[in-house]
């Protein structure tokens, strides 16, 4: 009987854990195609310059102004399971310069943060970082 009695309190015991786990399956992961709006250094200087992508399906990107406007455009790709983002863009006239960046991607924040670079260099221009927007 006793026997019984520890059996049955055992199962139990193991029904209750069970269904108190966590999933972490359960978190949205955010995609990375969207707008994303956040700011860039020059250098090691502050952040005080405006920054924000229009990332698509295809490996397109666009580089929007704080009106929404494209003001650039270019390319990006996935590395490292999906966790780094980098590419390329260009201004559209009458600006001009092409850049590269390369970046961490969070896919349960939402938030990519890196560094840019001049022409083909992904570093050596400043650090930037973005939040998803929509």
């Amino acid at each position: 009987m006793q026997l019984k009695n520890l059996f049955i309190a055992g199962l139990l015991s193991v029904i209750a854990f069970a269904s108190c786990s966590k999933k972490n399956d359960d978190i949205p992961l955010v995609s990375i195609e969207g707008d994303w709006v956040g700011k860039y250094s020059v250098l090691s200087g502050p952040y005080n310059n405006y920054y924000s992508f229009k990332i698509k399906a295809g490996g397109v990107l666009e580089l929007q102004d704080a009106a929404g406007q494209k003001t650039g455009e270019g390319s990006w790709q996935f590395s490292n399971a999906n966790t780094v983002i980098f590419g390329t863009y260009s201004h559209l006239p009458p600006a001009n310069g092409k850049f590269s960046f390369i970046a961490n991607f969070n896919s349960t924040t939402g938030k990519i943060d890196g560094t840019w670079g001049n022409d083909l260099k992904e570093y050596g221009g400043g650090y930037w970082f973005m939040n998803k927007t929509n």
